[in-house]
């Protein structure tokens, strides 16, 4: 099955990379802010999530909502999304069914496609710049991800600034000191 592959590094400044980037084709979209809430359905803290468990997410960005379902590990999982059409009901059943939203991530993105790959330049408040690279595949996820590093660095980004949590994981392990990803 299909999965989204990603790597995600922290960034000084986009200036250079949108140089490069812009080199060797790509064209960004405009900036859009995408203001995400995470759900989770379990009765531990948010950070002890295990592989398997479900994440479901509402995204309000441009005008519309976008409900997405992921289940598998942080920068490897199987992810499905689509439009909804009425935030509060997808939020009230979302609820009712037993989930609750746990953190709420608000970025700047812009993206491109680079050959297979995705490319995003993203702001997150209160994180910093990351450039974010996804391929949706069936292919190994560590032969993708290192694919990934090497087409980074080629460009200038360093393997050493690498993140390995999604931003919902890096913005809740800020908004809730003492806590460590297990």
């Amino acid at each position: 099955m299909e999965k989204e592959i990603e790597v995600k590094v922290k960034v000084d400044d986009f200036k250079n990379l949108l140089e490069k980037l812009t080199n060797l084709g790509c064209v960004f979209t405009e900036p859009v802010i995408q203001d995400d809430t995470v759900f989770i359905n379990y009765d531990r803290p948010f950070i002890e999530f295990k592989t398997g468990d479900p994440f479901l997410r509402i995204r309000k960005a441009n005008g519309k909502t976008i409900f997405t379902f992921k289940i598998g590990e942080e920068m490897n999982s199987i992810e499905r999304e689509f439009t909804v059409s009425d935030a509060v009901q997808l939020k009230d059943t979302l609820v009712f069914l037993g989930f609750r939203p746990e953190v709420r991530v608000v970025k700047t993105r812009r993206k491109t496609k680079y050959k297979d790959y995705e490319i995003c330049l993203d702001e997150v408040e209160g994180l910093g710049n990351f450039i974010e690279i996804e391929k949706i595949t069936d292919e190994d996820a560590n032969t993708i991800q290192n694919q990934m590093m090497d087409f980074l660095s080629s460009i200038g980004v360093e393997s050493k600034d690498r993140v390995m949590n999604g931003y919902d994981t890096l913005t809740w392990l800020k908004d809730n000191p003492g806590h460590k990803k297990i």
